[in-house]
């Protein structure tokens, strides 16, 4: 049971998260006056990395379903990579502070370089533990691995 409420959790923030992001943040760059400045070109730079990682959620919540699903005795290693892909992403959320508007500016570069690479690292966690999820999918027999849902006209 525990897996199905993590599922519905996780599915219910990624809902929301468009909502979010069309929110204003004091925090986000705004070139009003010319092109941003080197800090706030790499604070962009790095929003644009997590962004599009958090698209990638669904694809890995997709795959945990479908292999979860399979009932696999060979499924433990690519349920917790996916699991451990999805703790990376939400560490690094967690961690993240941006320095404020007014720091130093080569502070502020800085510290979004720093984390651009850590976020390359959970990018690249997240690429190959995906790839490998779907080619295990892949693998399994097509009447182990649940059909997709047809979506439901209302």
């Amino acid at each position: 049971m525990k897996f199905s409420s993590e599922y519905a959790l996780r599915a219910a923030l990624l809902a929301l998260m468009p909502l979010l992001a069309a929110c204003p943040s004091p925090k986000k760059p705004i070139a009003e006056n010319g092109p941003p400045s080197p800090a706030a070109a790499a604070e962009m730079a790095l929003m644009a990395r997590h962004d599009s990682l958090m698209v990638q959620e669904d694809q890995l919540f997709s795959l945990k379903a479908k292999i979860a699903a399979a009932h696999s005795p060979a499924a433990g290693p690519y349920l917790r990579g996916l699991a451990a892909a999805d703790a990376a992403m939400m560490d690094w959320m967690h961690q993240y502070h941006a320095p404020d508007s007014t720091a130093d500016p080569a502070a502020r570069l800085a510290y979004f370089r720093q984390q651009q690479q850590v976020l390359a690292t959970v990018s690249q966690k997240f690429r190959a533990t995906i790839d490998s999820a779907t080619m295990f999918i892949n693998k399994l027999p097509a009447a182990a691995v649940p059909a997709k849902p047809a979506a439901s006209s209302k």
